[in-house]
């Protein structure tokens, strides 16, 4: 493995997306290091989820590329990228309405469930014992994120600001070593966004996640982050850390119109 692989856990080399001639993400580079925390935020259609469609398999690029800790995984089918180390949450939460809260995080560790589908239709001892570790794991999980307590209910009957904790369990079931938050903090409260905020410092510290994250509450961006990136119209405008990314004409421009950005740079 080179000496480039081992410093970055992603390494997005000039990836490029058309939708019928219209270029959604446009010659975008970027290198996440291992155990950093990572936003990517940009106006609305900027096309920040379409970029993290490419990087989790949803999309094929049509140009460029994408490293995970040095191996290529550019257009691998989401559940090979999975397979890699790499979970994620949606923009929309996408739980399993007709199933438990501890059902939802099964379903997120069944890449890690070895048995074979004979040996689950006839309930065999292995499948048993598989079973036994995965729901072990799931209320570990669960509980980690503090809904051990929801275990039984469905999932949808949860508060939103839950829903969105579930989502987070699901993907750490994967057992990744990176984890994507699209858009975490929508529709929170501000307690909720601060609880988030805390659970995010934790899934770094404690379990040395390296986590990538659009998000458009810049309160909380500025806060966590280690390094930003900025896209507007597909295209990166600007990538640094929080402090040079708050004062980036550029992206002042790009968030509030040239007038703000003459006004800021007027007051700098």
């Amino acid at each position: 493995m080179s000496a480039t692989a081992v410093a970055s856990a992603l390494e997005v080399q000039s990836v490029s997306k058309s939708f019928g001639g219209l270029k959604a993400v446009n010659d975008v580079s970027l290198t996440v290091r291992p155990g950093e925390i990572f936003s990517v935020i940009g106006p609305n259609g900027a096309g920040k989820t379409t970029f993290f469609n490419l990087l989790t398999g949803i999309y094929e690029p049509d140009e460029g590329s994408v490293r995970f800790f040095g191996k290529d995984i550019t257009g691998m089918s989401p559940e090979k990228v999975a397979a890699q180390g790499i979970g994620r949450t949606f923009q929309n939460i996408r739980l399993f309405a007709a199933m438990t809260v501890l059902e939802n995080v099964l379903i997120g560790h069944h890449i890690h469930t070895h048995s074979s589908y004979l040996d689950a239709m006839l309930r065999t001892p292995r499948h048993l014992e598989a079973e036994r570790r995965a729901k072990e794991r799931a209320m570990e999980l669960l509980d980690y994120m503090g809904l051990a307590r929801r275990a039984g209910e469905l999932a949808t009957s949860l508060p939103y600001g839950e829903q969105r904790r579930l989502e987070i369990a699901r993907a750490l079931a994967l057992e990744p070593k990176l984890l994507f938050l699209d858009e975490p903090a929508a529709g929170m409260n501000p307690q909720e966004t601060d609880r988030l905020k805390e659970d995010v410092r934790r899934l770094r510290k404690e379990l040395g996640l390296t986590i990538v994250l659009i998000e458009h509450d810049m309160s909380m961006v500025m806060s966590i982050s280690d390094r930003i990136a900025v896209l507007e119209y597909g295209s990166k405008i600007a990538e640094g850390l929080p402090a040079e990314i708050r004062t980036n004409t550029r992206v002042i421009e790009a968030y509030l119109g040239k007038g703000a950005a003459g006004q800021a740079g007027g007051r700098a």
